[in-house]
């Protein structure tokens, strides 16, 4: 797409928003107010934080409208926008943001990767880490590989989702396209609950259930636990999980103190990618028997207290994380079992005081953060289905190893310490800030003493911008600031080209890696006029050394990462919402053009560039040169809906998204044809009637098909090189029962 077309879109759209103009004027200071109306369903402002959510927040606090340290594009999602849809996972809310996209790589609906900016995260081991998600500021990348698993976060008792975009290197490592927390529950007023029942399409069954108050000597409680099943739409596919989550505490205004205590249990089975020859049926399985098993547990202390005439706050954790991954490949590649033991333990102090200069204003944050991981890391071959009894020769000629291949302890832990201030006089806020990470990564190879090693890492990441209200319901900002993240576990372990790791990694003494360096450019504003907010950004980052993973030539599940010098991501974003008749009705669309490309030359290796499938059309060499664009990064993303509060207690709504083509993993040289565009469409709608709540929920209404991942990979049963796809899911319905029991309390998020 040209730059013009960009124009032409963005015009288009301001058009839409100009055209549903009301001749209400709401001052530039009622911002706040209207973006937070749940009918709305989603915002780009500030929040109100009350005390306790200063501590859990991601948000910015300091500066008017936009908000800094450091001003930039902020979207929230309400406890009542992340319901709405029954969500499975994180991955289902957020897809309606703009510029987020989410694909499928593992073949599983409670295993989706979500991109942002060019920049993902999810349950992929390997997949290069660049968002970090939290629970209450709590991080929730695994040590081992800083991949994020969903399908562990109690997303049945999250009030609120936060998505701060553009690096956010003031939270830590990994942050370099953006960072989403979740914000939970607590309990508020006298002890109520609820209960709730759902069922739908392809035996999904839930119980959920909540119970919530606060005393009246300020002691709040909540605690909520639940069972989730699912069979599956492709064959051999289900899914299970329990969740017991809790959350006490005492919080005042000057000061509080907080318990949180949750534990999670998975149990799903995958069916991957599946070879273009058998795409006629979407629901096949080429290698059925994936499962992973997963298992956490966490307990967080949080408090807070007046401390050099300022606030003292205090966050302490612990987490065990427990992971049997089995992989069922094509013989005669071997079956791989990857068992990880993972234990956490961390905490964050942190110092703000704010400190009036006249009639402008100073505020002040320090702190220091730091985590020691205890990794455990085991590796299990086993003979593929239909390799007993053959020469035991791999593709390419290598003899795979079998038995136990990796046995590595690596007992890891990182120290940070940061600072932000920020000056606000008349209507703008300067803002500063730095944060200084150094991370030891050491190696200790139970099979072989020999191989022990130890990797450090430490960066100085820097990071200011201006935010300005400007009146009229205007607001602009612009920033600019560094990021940094350290190689992960397994890519550290992972690096030699000469010695290639089967998936998904066997970890040993391999060369070092570089960390990965970003610096983000971004201005945007926000403009209130009527009841129609307008959100636009536009930025560009530019990295040094991403880490990238590239196959091996000797067998079709190996490789070995490595540092490509220069790549960058930039583009667009824009937004609309609005609600009106008494905020009964609301509206948003968006749009996003994204550009994720490679800026320096490589040889990246792919199954298609194998010498031996130099007659398939797919075949090239996957050459990489300057502008070249990274798969899997849709350049458009066009989203809309709406919500409707009807009279006598019904509630319809209705959301759709176009998302465009993107290159395949394994064309990374541009070299083939794209995955085509995909449309996707689910509807809802439900009644309350005094203490009941009935809804359903219908996604992907038209049962589209169509593939939202794909890569290259031989067809072992036909040696024909083909394309390896993932369909979208298929339609679904799902329906639930609600009562609630008690007078129900005040959550500020959901009235």
């Amino acid at each position: 797409m040209t730059l013009s077309s960009v124009n032409r879109i963005a015009i288009a759209l301001m058009t839409i928003g100009a055209a549903s103009l009301t001749p209400s004027i709401v001052a530039a200071q009622q911002t706040d107010s209207v973006a937070r109306r749940d009918s709305i369903a989603r915002r780009d402002s500030i929040y109100k934080l009350s005390p306790v959510e200063v501590q859990a927040s991601i948000l910015p606090v300091a500066g008017p409208t936009i908000g800094s340290g450091i001003p930039a594009r902020v979207t929230t999602l309400s406890g009542a926008a992340v319901d709405q849809w029954e969500p499975r996972i994180l991955p289902d809310v957020l897809g309606t943001i703009a510029g987020v996209s989410i694909y499928d790589d593992l073949g599983s609906q409670y295993k989706i990767n979500v991109d942002y900016r060019g920049f993902n995260t999810g349950p992929t081991v390997g997949l290069p880490p660049g968002i970090t998600v939290f629970l209450d500021g709590v991080r929730q990348n695994e040590a081992d590989a800083q991949e994020v698993d969903f399908d562990l976060l109690p997303m049945d008792h999250v009030r609120r989702v936060e998505l701060l975009s553009g690096t956010a290197s003031l939270l830590g490592p990994n942050s370099l396209g953006g960072a989403i927390n979740l914000v939970t529950d607590r309990g508020e007023g006298p002890t109520h609950g609820s209960l709730e029942l759902s069922g739908g399409s392809f035996g999904q069954v839930e119980v959920e259930g909540t119970v919530e108050g606060k005393s009246t000597t300020g002691w709040d409680y909540y605690l909520g636990g639940g069972f989730e099943r699912e069979d599956g739409w492709r064959v051999s596919t289900f899914g299970k999980n329990y969740n017991v989550f809790s959350n006490v505490g005492h919080f005042g205004a000057n000061r509080g103190f907080g318990i949180q205590a949750l534990a999670s249990k998975s149990r799903v089975g995958e069916a991957g990618s599946i070879p273009e020859s058998l795409y006629g049926d979407p629901r096949a399985n080429f290698t059925p028997g994936d499962i992973e098993d997963l298992n956490m547990q966490q307990l967080n202390l949080t408090g807070y207290v007046p401390f050099g005439g300022g606030r003292g706050t205090l966050t302490l954790f612990g987490k065990r994380f427990d992971a049997d991954r089995f992989n069922v490949n094509q013989a005669p590649d071997p079956n791989v079992d990857a068992l990880t033991k993972t234990y956490t333990a961390g905490g964050t102090a942190d110092w703000r005081r704010q400190l009036a200069i006249g009639e402008s204003s100073l505020s002040l944050r320090f702190g220091v953060d730091g985590s020691a991981n205890w990794v455990h890391e085991q590796i299990i071959n086993t003979p593929a289905h239909g390799a007993e009894g053959d020469a035991g020769i791999g593709f390419g000629g290598a003899a795979p190893q079998l038995g136990l291949t990796t046995d590595v302890k690596s007992p890891s832990w990182d120290l940070a310490g940061y600072g932000l201030a920020d000056y606000n006089f008349s209507r703008v806020t300067l803002s500063a800030g730095a944060r200084f990470d150094y991370i030891r990564v050491p190696f200790q190879n139970q099979l072989n003493a020999g191989d022990n090693t130890t990797n450090s890492f430490h960066h100085f990441s820097p990071r200011g911008g201006i935010s300005v209200a400007v009146g009229g319901g205007a607001s602009l900002y612009g920033s600019v600031g560094g990021s940094f993240r350290a190689p992960a576990i397994v890519e550290l372990a992972c690096a030699d080209p000469t010695a290639s790791c089967p998936l998904p990694f066997a970890l040993g003494d391999d060369p070092p890696l570089k960390p990965v360096r970003a610096a983000t450019y971004e201005l945007g504003g926000k403009w209130l006029r009527g009841n129609v907010l307008l959100d636009a950004s536009v930025y560009r980052t530019d990295v040094r050394d991403e880490i990238f993973f590239v196959e091996s030539p000797g067998s079709l599940v190996s490789g070995f990462f490595t540092n490509l010098d220069k790549t960058r991501r930039e583009g667009v974003e824009l937004s609309l919402m609005s609600s009106f008749w008494q905020d009964r009705i609301s509206w948003y669309a968006n749009y996003a053009y994204t550009r994720a490309t490679f800026e320096s030359n490589a040889q990246i290796f792919s199954t298609r560039s194998d010498s031996g499938f130099a007659d398939s059309p797919l075949f090239g060499p996957n050459t990489v040169t300057p502008g070249d664009v990274m798969p899997l990064v849709p350049a458009n993303q066009v989203k809309g809906g709406f919500s409707a509060r009807l009279p006598n207690g019904f509630r319809v709504g209705l959301d759709g998204r176009w998302i465009g083509s993107q290159y395949l993993r394994g064309d990374e040289g541009n070299e083939q044809s794209q995955l085509d565009p995909y449309f996707l469409m689910g509807a809802r709608a439900g009644y309350s009637y005094k203490s009941w709540d009935f809804s359903g929920v219908v996604t992907n209404v038209f049962n589209n098909h169509d593939p939202m991942f794909g890569t290259y990979n031989a067809n072992a049963s036909t040696g024909q090189l083909e394309r390896f796809l993932t369909p979208l899911n298929a339609r679904g319905f799902v329906f639930k029962i609600a009562r609630t029991f008690g007078p129900r309390g005040q959550n500020s998020d959901d009235n």
